[in-house]
């Protein structure tokens, strides 16, 4: 079964859209862009910074998110939202845009998919995850690159079967970071390849 807490937590992470979406449309700009990102990935740091020197705020911040956050982030570890900041920022500062943006959404829509369909279905465990999951997740990864005419569509299918299968693989690295990079990575390489 799947908390309330967890839909919410899945539901934020779909809020994560805004960040490709504001690059494709409203900040068509990347140095501008960057700005905006690298104020925002630096003011969630300081909070997880804070947050973990200052008892009173850490109680705070609990007060207020703790039923969304996972054990290791109450513990001081850097949140999910930090690490999509910080995934952002180096996602569009070293990849092409129409890379950049396409391996953002993977990351937001794949891995949320994968976690709720893996949550809620999954029976064939793989690695710390499901089969079940990683299917959820790259249906909608999937539909998303047939839809996404900027790249070829081989590029952006490899894109998103790399986005699931480093959700997947057990790395000592934040999804969110891995997501992205490891999927933008993926598409550079299979864009120059043909």
């Amino acid at each position: 079964m799947i908390s309330s807490h967890e839909y919410v937590r899945k539901a934020i992470h779909l809020l994560n859209l805004v960040i490709p979406l504001s690059y494709w449309h409203i900040f068509p700009n990347k140095s501008d862009f960057l700005k905006i990102l690298f104020g925002l990935t630096c003011l969630f740091l300081f909070i997880d910074v804070i947050r973990s020197k200052f008892p009173f705020i850490k109680i705070f911040f609990i007060k207020i998110f703790g039923k969304m956050l996972r054990n290791h982030e109450i513990k001081g570890k850097l949140t999910g939202a930090t690490w999509v900041m910080i995934a952002s920022l180096l996602t569009i500062s070293l990849f092409p845009k129409n890379i950049a943006i396409l391996s953002l959404v993977f990351m937001s829509l794949g891995d949320t998919f994968a976690a709720l369909v893996g949550r809620k279905f999954g029976k064939v465990a793989f690695f710390n995850k499901t089969f079940e999951g990683f299917l959820g997740g790259l249906l909608p990864c999937i539909i998303i690159a047939f839809y996404f005419n900027s790249l070829p569509l081989y590029v952006s299918i490899v894109g998103a079967f790399s986005a699931m299968i480093i959700e997947i693989v057990p790395i000592p690295i934040d999804d969110n970071l891995s997501i992205p990079v490891f999927s933008a990575s993926a598409m550079t390489i299979s864009s120059g390849i043909i």
